[in-house]
């Protein structure tokens, strides 16, 4: 009997909902939407005359290593504005000493392999070492965002390379001078 009776309520329950007016509820939209699959983009999408450094995957750093001795290292580096480069160097390493004495640095974007980027010219910097302050933090997660996994191999690779030596306490913030039309002659 009570099978009756919940199959006749279950039958006026649908027989009222089909008679009673609809009524459209109106869509809130969040945004656009998203596959429960999709990843954030980890880079940022950069435009402008700090894009060039953005897009380098590495930067050839030319510094002043001794008289007449110059060393050209590729760096993994970010930009910070569009007139400036920060990368990391330990500050044991003997890079840092000579930096410290002499800032005078001309950076170049390169490739992976350390080589120029085909169409990319020289620029001439000023390089200053920071130890402390907030850009240490901004630096980081660029280099994050920038470089991700790589930056574990590079870790590695100074581990093996340079021992108990601490891997990138210094940041050297790079001052790139843009080329001056005409050429201008030695003071």
């Amino acid at each position: 009997m009570t099978d009756t009776l919940d199959a006749t309520a279950a039958t006026a329950a649908t027989a009222a909902n089909a008679q009673a007016p609809t009524q459209r509820i109106p869509a809130v939209s969040a945004g656009p939407r998203r596959s429960p699959h999709a990843r954030p983009a980890t880079r940022p999408v950069h435009a402008g005359p700090g894009s060039q450094w953005w897009h380098a995957k590495t930067v050839l750093v030319t510094r002043v290593a001794g008289p007449d001795k110059l060393v050209t290292v590729p760096r993994l580096v970010v930009p910070i504005g569009d007139r400036q480069l920060a990368f990391r160097i330990s500050s044991l390493s003997p890079e840092a000493g000579q930096l410290a004495q002499d800032g005078r640095v001309v950076v170049q974007p390169g490739d992976w392999h350390g080589s120029p980027v085909v169409g990319t010219h020289q620029r001439q910097g000023w390089a200053q070492l920071v130890t402390t302050g907030t850009l240490i933090g901004h630096v980081d997660a660029a280099m994050n965002a920038k470089y991700g996994w790589r930056l574990s191999l590079a870790r590695f690779a100074h581990h093996m390379a340079r021992g108990a030596a601490r891997y990138g306490d210094v940041i050297v913030l790079v001052n790139v001078h843009e080329p001056s039309p005409i050429p201008l002659p030695p003071a």
